[in-house]
């Protein structure tokens, strides 16, 4: 089981790393405030504190330390902060058996849920946050609700940033094709349209209009399906909101089957080093932290970037948020600094130094919101596009997530490929993710 186990959750953990803002080349944050008010600096311990932070993502050291290491040890001089790197792959369960302790995992906060749940390491914060006066009203409530969803109720992480959807173009295909620029505010039905005219053979290279995300439209659906029921279990993934999606984002933004060719030819969608390296992808639907994580990349081309359009039933809704989330485990030696830690992280001034790096704020204040991007080396840029469209509900999570994303994701390529009626495509894989998950419940009842 453990080997199974590893097979499923190591690829998407993986991938994880860009969706956690890797970057390694430093996002430095400034001095806390709270509330708007300047925190007082932090009390000399009366014994030594050591916080051991672990990242379900195996980021490098280098990452841990440009994003938060350096800014927390300025900030905390007497705190020794450590980080544990496992080997790619390795579980929580496994840094566990070493007799390892870990004070603070953190990643986007769906993939800490399943593995800090089935650890038997999580540890409710409510009354620690209240404690510190953790203020969560000042939080994108959203996120806040996602989370206590997804802990039956219990605050089992906090976030420190937010990434929504977005839709980032390569103005120099748009200009070999003479087709107009993609504008925030477009619908589903514009955005076909668009990617119709780009998806074009042009001598020896196939040019696609549109690439969508498996994983950022499924996880950050506007729709807000939850992969499971809530309440049976079951896979959701009959539903009517979930063909929309995917015939929508995936397969009428395709054109002369240029797609569908690529699909079936490589076993795979593009990914992002089509859009930045081939530079044979016009459009590539991607999370809004892009530019922060992978600058160098960016570099390459002449870009921008606009709102995710919107469904007519939706107007004005873009998707879900996610967030990158701190937990506090339930082993922490000292919980009290393990929380003034994550709250100067969440921290107005933190923020707003975050936010001007293009980070988007996890707090509800306009004056985060109206600096966003402007400390970015790609300041030009439509910054204004990641605040364009309202945020859907987050979506329930199980413990279950990632396995079953895994299974939805392959569903995704099953579609474009058109072997099998979209109906049938999905209905033979919700009984694949409903019989995934007895599997995995079935084998976690016989330890």
């Amino acid at each position: 089981m453990k080997k199974k186990y590893r097979a499923i959750l190591f690829p998407l953990l993986l991938s994880s790393l860009l969706t956690a803002c890797s970057s390694g080349t430093g996002t430095g944050q400034a001095g806390p405030n709270e509330g708007g008010s300047t925190q007082a600096p932090p009390a000399k311990p009366s014994e030594p504190v050591e916080l051991i932070f672990y990242s379900t993502s195996g980021e490098a050291e280098e990452s841990f330390n440009g994003k938060f290491g350096d800014v927390i040890r300025a900030k905390f001089p007497d705190y020794k902060i450590s980080y544990l790197r496992q080997e790619p792959g390795s579980l929580i369960p496994e840094v566990i058996m070493t007799g390892r302790r870990v004070d603070i995992i953190y990643n986007v906060f769906d993939y800490v849920l399943d593995p800090l749940l089935n650890s038997s390491i999580a540890y409710d914060m409510t009354d620690l946050a209240k404690k510190h006066g953790v203020d969560l009203t000042q939080f994108e409530p959203s996120v806040i609700d996602g989370i206590r969803r997804a802990g039956n109720g219990k605050l089992y992480m906090l976030p420190t940033s937010v990434q929504v959807p977005m839709v980032f173009y390569n103005k120099n295909l748009f200009n070999k094709f003479g087709v107009p620029y993609p504008k925030d505010g477009m619908s589903w039905d514009e955005m076909k349209a668009t990617s119709q005219k780009l998806t074009r053979k042009d001598g020896d290279v196939q040019y696609l209009g549109f690439v969508g995300s498996q994983q950022y439209a499924l996880k950050m659906t506007p729709f807000s399906d939850p992969y499971l029921d809530e309440k049976t279990g079951k896979s959701t993934f009959e539903r009517e909101t979930w063909k929309k999606l995917i015939q929508t984002i995936f397969i009428d933004t395709d054109a002369n089957n240029g797609m569908k060719n690529y699909v079936i030819a490589k076993k795979a969608l593009p990914n992002r080093l089509g859009f930045t390296n081939t530079q044979d992808v016009a459009m590539l639907h991607f999370h809004s932290e892009f530019p922060a994580a992978v600058p160098k990349d960016l570099e390459k081309i002449d870009w921008d970037m606009v709102a995710l359009p919107t469904f007519p039933e939706l107007k004005g809704v873009g998707g879900q948020a996610t967030a990158v989330a701190m937990s506090i485990t339930s082993m922490a030696k000292n919980k009290d600094a393990a929380m003034e830690v994550i709250k100067f992280l969440a921290s107005k001034e933190s923020q707003t130094a975050n936010s001007k790096k293009g980070m988007m704020s996890v707090l509800q204040d306009e004056s985060i919101q109206n600096v966003f991007g402007s400390g970015s080396q790609f300041k030009d840029k439509n910054w204004k596009g990641a605040y364009y469209n309202k945020l859907a509900p987050i979506s329930w999570k199980s413990t279950y997530e990632l396995q079953v994303e895994r299974v939805y994701t392959a569903a995704v390529l099953d579609a474009i490929r058109g072997e099998k009626d979209l109906n049938t495509v999905l209905r033979e894989t919700a009984e694949k993710a409903d019989k995934a998950v007895a599997e995995l419940k079935a084998a976690s009842s016989s330890k």
